[in-house]
């Protein structure tokens, strides 16, 4: 037997028939093993499912009991388990169904797709699972929007028709009568015309109606409505039909469900098609990353709906021999899927998957993996093959570029891991790397702790060293040194990839042998995500969760910590029922064993959790930062920023700002100062995932400095919305222009989304930036020329008039032109307020009077000018002006 079994052995024996979790270390000692291999394959015996652990100090591990469906009374219980977002619609359905005699009528609120009709049936079920209807209850769906424009064929439906009711009516029963001792489920109620509410009132009141045609004959059911609707109930249900149904149960979209619930119902979902084709399917770290991400209007219904479209297709490539199995990659996905992959590159450290793939099977619930090759003897390969793979499917470059981004940093990051853990786990690695490359590499990690002043772990040397022998290898043996991520590392990493080039030369003159620049990159990357990797023995900000509710806090904590492959994070949950001082004290203990000198980082939703941060810091000594209304991707960001050695006021700042892609919330505090900073707005009414994609766009294509311009991407759920925005980020800042597929009348220049996405746009929106650096640079000239205005406010005024007399003559005059006659009229103002009226127009009594109407024009505007400076702008000066514009209008 092998050692792995028998360890799965003791294991199961030990924990399964009295629920216990046992160590490593304690169940080392029982079979004198080594611990560190017992610790290797209880991990091995994690990642196949059959094995489960709770995180802490130590880990503990228990074999997998049950199926997890198993776990739970009710599927209720299993959806708010894996949803907590739906944890209040859950309870108030229950209590709904469970409220005497026999139960109470609901309305379930929602935007289309977000499984209202679904959570119907769950009520359903909950009703016969705990046996307040019988097994044969039965339950019956409508759709009211199938007969809304035939009011007579929707009533016959709903409550019967008598026969002879109307020219050839037969008799039938209703889908009250058919729904006896069960539940009628009616989708679109707001379909339902008030004659078809109002005859339900008679119904919900008394539990009797009359079919169609009926005038005598009163009937009677037992039937528990469950209405849907995605409009707002106020403007199209009637009042007295609202009134009888007081249960209104909101359904939240799958923007306002944290990252583990979606990926719980991505995983879902694959299962549910592995299922269906019989067959394993293969995901990519990337399809899930983009399924995670991309914008999905419609909810969970089109997140379900575009996974079977992705399985489909993959089951098409394997039927038609394309592929060897049904494998699914993220250059397979559409379009508005692949979207997903650039905002998920916005989090790129947050959303780290330690696999390559993710296998579905039909046969068993637990998925298992594929690992990513990032044992670094293979890593070239690996690289290689992705890159020609990616090519062979036609992905153009920019996409290449983004795809080839995420998994070498991911192959990094993983060979980081495995360096640390043979490290720890005993293997000596100096026994085969050469003994000179090793000291090689410790001159290399002292240069670069100089150059970058940071400190590096010890798996950097042997990772490195490991590295250098390997390059040294494979091109003694002839083989290429290609990395597709090279020009993006050289331009996001300058100062890493100078001292990486200087590094290079040091090993050309230890082998005597000639690197490609592509080697540069690599080292790079070592100089970079060093610090994905954990070192246990240093001490790092403590991170602590604690939310309102049950599991909400614990599931943040479970999905950062498996996908940064780290235990650093933990939560306690906080329930209603408890009094805040017994959560404190439970706190407290906590922090007590997790305290780092560094501090804690506490993250919480609301309320009185908000005040805990000052009370442990008294009571533990160590400092404390709250950070309050969090999600899923400030627990990430925490993390991340936590285990690579980030201070806690860097963390505390970085994480306070962190702003979730479907979060809608202002972008500043009403206090804050103006800023002269310009912005780009993106906004998309379909969510803000393509607003961000738009941004990528712009930071790809147009140049600028960031110090000078801003890209926010924003949803607007209406022109007036968007107004609305753009007035609060005016406050704060100057509109350069706005990108949008919602109509904008302002005098900001405006620009379709498909203007950007064709590249139309892009001269354009350059010209835009263009323009006002040569106004800064303007400014910066003239504060130390001008004596008696302030250079910025004086341009500003001066572009305003000067704009509005363009729009009164309906000229557009060239932006050079016109910034030539701005700083004319700064030197202007600041002569006449030093009292210098040398300026004389030849014959301008003769020129006014031919040119009067532009005369009394300039004049008027420029009146501002005048009140402003408190100067009068003479006729001499207002005829140069004249000219200029008379000019443009001739040649515009």
């Amino acid at each position: 037997m092998k050692r792995i079994d028998i360890v799965y052995e003791k294991l199961k024996e030990l924990t399964s028939s009295n629920n216990e979790w046992i160590s490593a270390q304690q169940l080392a000692s029982i079979l004198k093993l080594d611990r560190a291999n017992v610790s290797s394959d209880l991990n091995k015996l994690w990642k196949k499912g059959k094995v489960q652990k709770r995180n802490g100090r130590p880990v503990l591990f228990s074999v997998v009991r049950q199926k997890s469906s198993e776990m739970f009374l009710t599927k209720l219980d299993e959806l708010m388990y894996h949803q907590p977002s739906l944890a209040i619609a859950v309870e108030q359905g229950k209590a709904a169904i469970l409220y005497p005699p026999k139960g109470m009528h609901m309305l379930i609120l929602g935007e289309t797709g977000t499984g209202k009709s679904m959570f119907a049936e769950l009520l359903h079920e909950f009703s016969i699972e705990i046996r307040k209807c019988s097994q044969d209850a039965p339950f019956i769906a409508f759709n009211c929007a199938d007969y809304a424009n035939n009011p007579q064929l929707l009533l016959g439906q709903l409550f019967g028709v008598k026969k002879g009711a109307y020219t050839g009516a037969a008799e039938q029963k209703g889908l009250i009568e058919k729904a006896n001792n069960g539940i009628l489920f009616l989708d679109e109620v707001h379909r339902l015309p008030a004659e078809g509410q109002e005859m339900l009132f008679t119904f919900i009141d008394k539990g009797v109606y009359r079919r169609l045609g009926e005038t005598e004959t009163v009937r009677s059911a037992n039937v528990l409505l469950i209405c849907a609707t995605t409009e707002n109930p106020e403007s199209s249900l009637l009042t007295t039909f609202r009134r009888r149904i007081p249960m209104n149960i909101y359904l939240p979209p799958l923007r306002e469900r944290t990252t583990e619930e979606r990926c719980h119902l991505i995983f879902h979902f694959f299962r549910e098609e592995a299922i269906r084709l019989g067959k394993e399917i293969y995901v990519s770290a990337n399809t899930v990353r983009a399924f995670l991400c991309y914008p999905c209007p419609n909810n969970v219904g089109q997140l379900k709906a575009d996974i079977q479209l992705a399985c489909a297709k993959a089951y098409a490539d394997y039927v038609t021999a394309k592929k060897e199995k049904v494998q699914i990659n993220s250059p397979d996905l559409p379009h508005y899927i692949k979207e997903g992959l650039f905002i998920a590159k916005k989090q790129a450290r947050s959303l780290v998957f330690q696999y390559r793939y993710y296998i579905f099977s039909p046969d068993r619930e637990e998925m298992s993996f594929e690992p990513n090759e990032a044992d670094y003897q293979n890593i070239y390969e690996s690289i290689e093959r992705k890159f020609n793979e990616l090519k062979a499917h036609g992905v153009n470059d920019d996409e290449l570029e983004l795809l080839m981004e995420i998994d070498v940093e991911n192959y990094f990051t993983q060979y980081m891991k495995g360096v640390n853990r043979r490290i720890h786990t005993g293997n000596d690695l100096a026994k085969i790397i050469d003994p000179p490359i090793i000291q090689l590499a410790e001159t290399i990690i002292q240069q670069a702790e100089r150059a970058l002043r940071k400190r590096f772990a010890k798996k950097v040397v042997y990772g490195l060293a490991l590295h250098i022998q390997t390059s040294i290898q494979r091109i003694q043996s002839g083989k290429k040194i290609m990395n597709p991520h090279l020009n993006k590392v050289r331009m996001m990493y300058k100062n890493e990839f100078n001292l990486a080039l200087d590094c290079m030369k040091m090993i050309e003159e230890h082998t005597g042998l000639d690197l490609p620049i592509d080697e540069a990159s690599f080292l790079t990357m070592f100089f970079v995500l060093d610090n994905e990797a954990i070192n246990d023995h240093e001490e790092h900000v403590s991170i602590l969760v604690m939310m309102h509710g049950n599991g909400a806090a614990a599931a943040m904590a479970d999905v950062t910590n498996h996908l940064l492959a780290t235990d650093h994070v933990k939560a306690i949950d906080m329930p209603l029922h408890l009094e805040p001082k017994e959560i404190f004290e439970r706190a407290k203990m906590l922090v007590k064993q997790i305290a780092s000198k560094k501090g804690l980082l506490l993250l919480v939703d609301m309320g009185s959790l908000t005040t805990f941060g000052e009370l442990l810091e008294k009571e533990v000594g160590i400092p404390v930062k709250v950070v309050s209304a969090i999600s899923t991707p400030h627990v990430l960001e925490a993390a991340r920023k936590a285990i690579v050695g980030y201070s806690l006021e860097e963390i505390y700042e970085d994480v306070k700002n962190v702003t979730p892609f479907y979060v809608n919330r202002p972008l500043w505090n009403g206090d804050e100062q103006k800023q002269e900073k310009f912005v780009i707005i993106t906004a998309c009414v379909t969510g803000k995932g393509s607003a961000l994609a738009i941004k990528k766009v712009l930071e790809t294509y147009l140049h600028f400095d960031n110090e000078f311009v801003d890209i926010i991407p924003i949803h607007v759920a209406s022109e007036k919305d968007m107004q609305m925005r753009l007035s609060q980020i005016e406050k704060h800042y100057r509109l350069l222009c706005v990108i949008s597929n919602v109509p904008f009348l302002g005098k900001t220049p405006y620009f379709y989304i498909e203007e950007v996405l064709s590249l139309r746009a892009i001269k354009s929106i350059q010209k835009l930036i263009d323009i006002e650096e040569t106004y800064t640079k303007m400014i910066e000239i003239l504060t130390n020329h001008l004596q008696r205005i302030r250079a910025s406010e004086g341009i500003a005024a001066i572009r305003c008039c000067f704009a509005n007399i363009q729009q009164k003559l309906q000229i557009n005059v060239h932006p050079h032109d016109m910034i030539g006659m701005v700083l004319h009229t700064c030197c202007m103002l600041d002569r006449l307020i030093a009292g210098d009226n040398s300026v004389q127009y030849e014959q301008k009594e003769k020129y006014i009077k031919e040119n009067e109407w532009l005369y009394h024009l300039v004049k008027k505007e420029l009146h501002s000018l005048e009140k402003k400076y408190r100067v009068n702008i003479t006729k001499d000066e207002l005829c140069y002006i004249m000219k200029f514009f008379e000019y443009c209008k001739t040649n515009c």
